[in-house]
């Protein structure tokens, strides 16, 4: 099998199958484009997307009443207002993020739509890749980057998914090296704070002060310097936007999310709304125990890094499809660690077929995926587990040390603890 694998995963052939997926979404979104469907519809007015929503939150950055972004009614306004009366079945959203948010959105603001669409959708997709460089410093990785379903679809809709997966790698990426850097990164997070709370139990459980401090100082400051740009009434009305939501855990009573969580799979399938909730939440607390126990002991950080990843996607109920380019993060840890200890039989297959069941977006597949991936990181760390053993008992064995089952036990705890 790994023969196998080893012919079909080269290097070349990566760059070549990535480079083919590339440009059949370049071509889509073209058509997508002049097909008046994305960004300006068919009349040359702005289209219906999720970008609509950013870009309006911009405009109300900018002008001397911020707070308004979380009136409804202003908002929603705003939005018919962009869009124009003739998209008869456009739905107004709500505005859903805390403010500090509004910092990243209050440039676009100054901006014509067109050219603030192409500036979000550009910077976002270059930090992504660069995150995922700074993981895999190779152009093959980042030309696989580009290839997920969801990738193509944040760029098409402009959304902010590409964003939350950057944040995410780069605090991953230099928690190591540079824990003071990693935890600026962890704290712009926090405009997605559904994503991070399983990052200070991983910290906690590694003991990574400094990384805790940084993350810590760096959401204080976003958030008062919030308060005090857009006003202290924008924190309690998000707060309020965080109640009083439908079953899908939508704000609008008339629309219905597919949420690609355990929660969302489980609503989706007709479950009833206590089930649902009980059922997600026995997964948080396995999640969330099994990360600690990761983080906590001498794992390569590599697979630390991605039971991370997958971990914040699992625990939370509200995923969207956009989102899921997080995944993008936790696969390339888990290559990174084939990479410098080789590749399981059958792996590098199983990370094709969560690969494909993205294609399939329009069902809450989110879950299925994650459980692979989990079962991938679990499967390492036991193979890495067992090798290590091996290693260490290996010249204990030649020099007639071990003398049995007992002093086995006492070396393999020994490592352990090393």
């Amino acid at each position: 099998m790994l023969y196998a694998e080893d012919r079909i995963f080269t290097e070349w052939r990566i760059r070549l199958y990535g480079l083919g997926v590339a440009a059949a979404y370049a071509a889509a979104l073209a058509w997508e484009l002049l097909g008046g469907r994305s960004v300006i519809d068919a009349a040359g007015n702005p289209a219906c997307i999720d970008f609509c929503t950013i870009w309006v939150s911009g405009n109300f950055a900018i002008s001397s009443e911020p707070v308004r972004v979380y009136d409804y009614s202003t908002f929603a306004t705003a939005q018919v207002n962009l869009v124009g009366p003739h998209h008869i079945n456009f739905p107004p959203y709500h505005y859903w993020y805390p403010p500090t948010f509004l910092f990243l959105t209050y440039p676009l603001g100054l901006m014509p739509y067109l050219t603030a669409f192409a500036v979000w959708t550009i910077a976002t997709l270059f930090l992504y890749l660069a995150a995922v460089y700074a993981i895999i410093p190779r152009l093959t990785a980042v030309i696989a980057a580009v290839t997920p379903l969801v990738v193509a679809e944040n760029i098409l809709l402009g959304n902010n998914g590409l964003l939350t997966a950057a944040l995410m790698g780069f605090s991953l990426a230099f928690l190591e090296r540079r824990p003071w850097l990693s935890g600026i990164f962890i704290g712009l997070l926090t405009y997605k704070p559904q994503f991070g709370v399983l990052f200070p139990l991983a910290l906690l459980a590694s003991r990574n002060w400094r990384a805790i401090s940084s993350a810590i100082a760096t959401s204080v400051i976003l958030g008062v310097a919030a308060a005090i740009a857009f006003g202290a009434q924008g924190w309690m009305s998000f707060f309020d936007t965080l109640r009083d939501r439908n079953a899908s855990l939508s704000l609008d009573p008339g629309l219905e999310l597919t949420l690609q969580s355990v929660y969302g799979l489980l609503h989706w399938a007709g479950a009833g709304t206590g089930m649902s909730w009980a059922l997600h939440s026995t997964v948080v607390a396995i999640v969330a125990l099994a990360t600690c126990v990761v983080w906590a002991r001498p794992i390569p950080y590599s697979l630390k890094a991605a039971t991370l990843c997958i971990g914040s996607l699992a625990v939370t109920p509200y995923v969207q499809i956009y989102d899921l380019c997080v995944l993008s993060i936790a696969v390339a840890f888990l290559i990174k660690d084939g990479l410098l200890v080789g590749f399981l039989p059958g792996e590098r297959t199983a990370i094709l077929v969560c690969f494909a069941a993205l294609f399939f977006l329009l069902t809450p597949l989110g879950p299925i995926v994650y459980a692979f991936i989990i079962f991938l990181i679990a499967w390492r760390i036991a193979a890495n587990r067992r090798e290590t053993l091996t290693q260490a008992q290996a010249p204990l064995a030649i020099e007639g040390i071990i003398t049995g089952p007992d002093m086995t036990e006492h070396v393999s705890d020994d490592h352990a603890t090393a």
